[in-house]
């Protein structure tokens, strides 16, 4: 677990989610850099599904010049890994940042210090399989049929699989999140798929049981809220995205959740997030 303080304070977070930018034409995304170009703000946040696998380098790169010099912190969602493999993809990801400086991936146990007052913590996360009807729900995910470490797995050994992704970043901010509260009155947590299950809309309309499973990462819900319990005036901001429908709740006085909209071929700035 590192600290990892910016060379200026961040006030200005430019929000980024689901761009899917292997849907989206050329003037769409050029729309998306000239937006980026002509903004006010000190880094961007990308919060996943930026492309897919053979795509992803290059689209990186288009982030990475459209931002710059600005950081842009960014985190991989589900379908970042699509026609890959998790280590594969990692990989590429890692030899990507070693060659533009302002790419700065999260998960790896950094505390990113935005204000003295303020930091930012992420983990991509990952849908586990236990919210709704869980493992009995009748809907199938296309990441099974896309992502190399889940293809030819069958149902429970998919729903193993999902229970231990889910595990895994509940691991993570179980160690991480409550360093950060330690020094910073209110922290920032970025992850794909969100926590909690009043997060989660499916086509702006409520999630219903059979979806819920591929939407929410239930494992990571209950370490964060069990951690805001204990933390009761520090301030926890999650922001995810990976259902398209954005949502705003406050689950207690303490813990509030942003979860991005998005339109697939229409890559877009979700926002300017002004730092305490």
């Amino acid at each position: 677990m590192t600290n990892q303080p910016s060379k200026k304070e961040i006030k200005e977070l430019a929000l980024l989610s689901d761009l899917h930018l292997d849907r989206a034409s050329d003037n769409a995304k050029n729309r998306l850099w000239d937006k980026l170009a002509c903004i006010q703000y000190d880094a961007a946040l990308v919060i996943g599904d930026i492309s897919v696998a053979e795509q992803l380098q290059n689209h990186l790169e288009l982030i990475s010049k459209a931002c710059w010099p600005r950081p842009v912190y960014f985190l991989l969602g589900n379908h970042d890994y699509f026609d890959g493999s998790f280590a594969g993809v990692d990989r590429l990801v890692a030899e990507t940042c070693k060659h533009l400086r302002n790419l700065i991936p999260l998960g790896g146990g950094e505390i990113i210090r935005l204000t003295p007052h303020t930091a930012l913590v992420a983990h991509r996360g990952w849908y586990d399989g236990q919210a709704g009807s869980g493992a009995m729900t009748w809907v199938d995910t296309p990441d099974r049929h896309r992502i190399n470490d889940l293809k030819g797995l069958s149902r429970p050994e998919l729903f193993t699989k999902l229970k231990d992704l889910g595990t895994e970043s509940a691991r993570y901010f179980r160690r991480v999140l409550p360093a950060a509260l330690r020094q910073y009155s209110t922290v920032y947590i970025a992850t794909h798929v969100p926590p909690f299950w009043q997060g989660i809309r499916h086509g702006d309309a409520s999630c219903d049981w059979n979806r819920q499973p591929y939407f929410s990462n239930i494992a990571a819900g209950n370490v964060i809220a069990s951690i805001a319990r204990y933390f009761p005036n520090r301030r926890i901001v999650v922001y995810a995205g990976h259902t398209h429908c954005p949502v705003h709740v406050r689950l207690s006085a303490n813990l509030e959740i942003h979860v991005a909209g998005s339109q697939p071929g229409f890559p877009a700035l979700q926002g300017v997030v002004q730092i305490e």
